[in-house]
Order: structure tokens, then C-alpha cells, then sequence
């Protein structure tokens, strides 16, 4: 794997089957007044304080069903090009019984539509809904998660869902980062972490936290550093990528060829050190991304240096050519 300036990653990116498994919630919401790629404004809405109740329903629909609570008149529509944050109260329909509130926390979920992260009922429900709107959306067990449930949410088979969703921003960037629900093991090497502290608000400046400190000389710009890494997108809280499953560790010499985001992180750190990188769109891939990372994603990284060389080792090239041998170096 080469982490150059295009990043060279995995040809898909690893997206878990549904966001709701995981999130947890959203607190006040400050209202921002943001021009996004629909030319409306504004596309943030300040969250209303009154949290919804759910209540049971006598009979399940056949088909997603859709009432507007609050229905707005202007402002953005959710559409499949642009990040949606969500306050959310998710029960099962013939109980109430709730498995999933954003009001009870601080992070909303953010999703897109059309990306395999929500439930195709909450899809459905959601599509023509505009900011600042409240709907309530009731999901048959078939847009739901069928016959299999959802054991970890206490969501037994064959259940209808009925949620009441806020749309609080439609966004050409994410304004919120979605918690890490699980990482994959496979053929992880020792020493992966088991879990990213993913931060809340979507960074637009670069933040390093060191997790350890390491011993010795401090990397600098030009080094020859060997790291391990593990990734994360921030809109979906799901790694992309890692060195500890590839079973390598990754040469970088810093200033040359990666994302800004990640060499610049890099410097500073010593051998044994352990760092996460919290990096705005800006600094990876910027509006144009780089596939699997899509348009204007910040990312998040878990750093391990392993090893810090001044410079670059020098390799050479022998060739023979008709009797005579020539050495070549870079």
C-alpha cells in the first residue's frame, strides 16, 4: 500500500449495513447560516429544546409512511449530494419502547442518502424533507431490519419502527462525525487499537492528540518515518483503511507525497509515540476527494511511529550491460 498524495486505498470502502446500530445523540444545536450546493440558505436550523414522545400505533402499514410534524415551506431539501444531520427518536411500533434517542447526547447522526447507512425505510421517509422540518416516519418490518432483528438494540424480527426525525442541516461538508461502532479485526497485527475517540464536531483545522508519547528524536519535515495507521471517515465513523490489517508498516518521508493533513501530523512525534490526527476535508482530499473517500470528508487517523531515519535510505540500481556493470543511485 502506498499512502501517497492520491492515497491508494482499499477499492471500497468499508460502510456498516445500518448508521442507527451505533449513534448516539445530539444536544442544542447552534444555528448556522451556510450556503450549500442547492443555493439555499440558510441549511443549518437551530434545534428545538422539546424532545418528541412516541407512541404506539394500532395497526402497521403495508408501505413507509410519512407526517409532517413541522413542515417547512423553504430551505434545503434532503437529496443524495449532500450531508444530512439528524436529531432522532427511534421505537418499535406496536410498544414505543425507544432504542435510539440523538436527544440524549451530544452527536447528532450525519448520514447521505443513497450511502448504505440507514435503514431503507428511514431512507424512503426521509426524502423530500427540508431543514427545520419534524416527521414522523413509520417503517413494516420489511424496510426495517426484517426477519433477523436487531438483537444488540433490543429489536426483535419482524418489527415495524417509527421514528420522529429533525433535519437539522443538509450540508455540502458534515458539520458532526458519527461515533466508531466497531473496527475490523481480520488479519489485524498487534497493537491496533480497538476503538477511535472520534471527535464530535467535524474538524476544520488540524488536531493532534497524543495518546502516548515516544522516546528520542523528534520527526521532523524530510525524515524517512515507518508508521503504522488506521483510518477513519468522519461521516461514517467507519475505518477505510489500516496498516495493522495489511501486516506492513508504511514508509513516509515527510513533506513528500501523502495528504498534508497526515505528513504535517506526523512531525513532532518520536519513536513508540501514538497520535491521533483529527483532519479537515482541506487537508486530505478537499471537494474532489479520492474514491473510496468521498468530496469534502475529514478523516481521522491513528498514528504509531515505529522508526525515524534522517533520510531516505539510498537503494541502487546494477545493470550489465555488454561486459560492463554500472551502478546508478536515485
Amino acid at each position: 500500500m502506498s499512502l501517497s498524495r492520491s492515497l491508494r486505498f482499499p477499492t471500497a470502502l468499508v460502510v456498516g449495513a445500518l448508521l442507527l446500530a451505533g449513534c448516539s445523540g445530539s444536544d442544542q444545536l447552534k444555528g448556522t447560516v451556510v450556503q450549500d450546493g442547492q443555493g439555499c440558505v440558510p441549511s443549518v436550523a437551530i434545534k428545538t429544546t422539546d424532545v418528541p414522545t412516541i407512541t404506539k400505533i394500532a395497526t402497521v402499514p403495508k408501505k413507509v409512511e410519512k407526517k409532517d410534524l413541522t413542515k417547512m415551506a423553504k430551505g434545503c431539501v434532503a437529496d443524495s449530494t449532500s450531508f444530512l444531520t439528524l436529531s432522532l427518536v427511534g421505537a418499535t411500533a406496536d410498544d414505543a419502547q425507544v432504542f435510539t434517542d440523538t436527544f440524549a447526547g451530544k452527536r447528532p447522526v450525519t448520514a447521505k442518502l443513497g450511502a448504505g447507512q440507514l435503514l431503507p425505510g428511514l431512507e424512503t421517509g426521509l426524502a423530500g424533507m427540508r431543514v427545520g422540518g419534524r416527521r414522523q416516519i413509520t417503517i413494516p418490518a420489511g424496510d426495517a431490519y426484517g426477519k433477523d432483528g436487531n438483537f444488540s438494540q433490543g429489536i426483535g424480527a419482524n418489527k415495524a419502527l417509527l421514528f420522529v426525525v429533525d433535519l437539522v442541516g443538509v450540508t455540502p461538508k458534515p458539520l458532526y462525525c458519527n461515533a466508531v461502532t466497531t473496527l475490523p479485526s481480520g488479519k489485524a497485527g498487534a497493537g491496533k487499537p480497538t476503538t477511535v475517540a472520534m471527535p464530535v464536531e467535524a474538524p476544520t483545522a488540524l488536531k493532534k492528540t497524543d495518546l502516548k508519547v515516544g522516546t528520542g528524536n523528534a520527526a521532523k519535515k524530510g525524515n524517512y518515518v515507518t508508521v503504522q495507521y488506521l483510518g477513519v471517515a468522519c461521516s461514517t465513523g467507519q475505518q477505510f483503511d489500516s496498516s495493522w490489517d495489511k501486516g506492513e508498516p508504511f514508509p513516509i518521508t515527510l513533506g513528500e507525497g501523502t495528504i498534508p493533513g497526515f505528513a504535517s501530523g506526523i512531525e513532532g512525534m518520536k519513536v513508540g509515540g501514538r497520535r491521533q490526527l483529527d483532519i479537515p476535508s482541506a487537508l486530505a482530499y478537499g471537494s474532489a476527494g479520492q474514491a473510496p473517500i468521498g468530496a469534502n470528508e475529514p478523516l481521522v487517523f491513528i498514528i504509531e511511529v515505529q522508526a525515524i531515519a534522517e533520510k531516505p535510505p539510498v537503494t541502487t540500481t546494477t545493470t550489465t550491460i555488454a561486459g560492463s556493470t554500472t551502478t546508478t543511485r536515485p
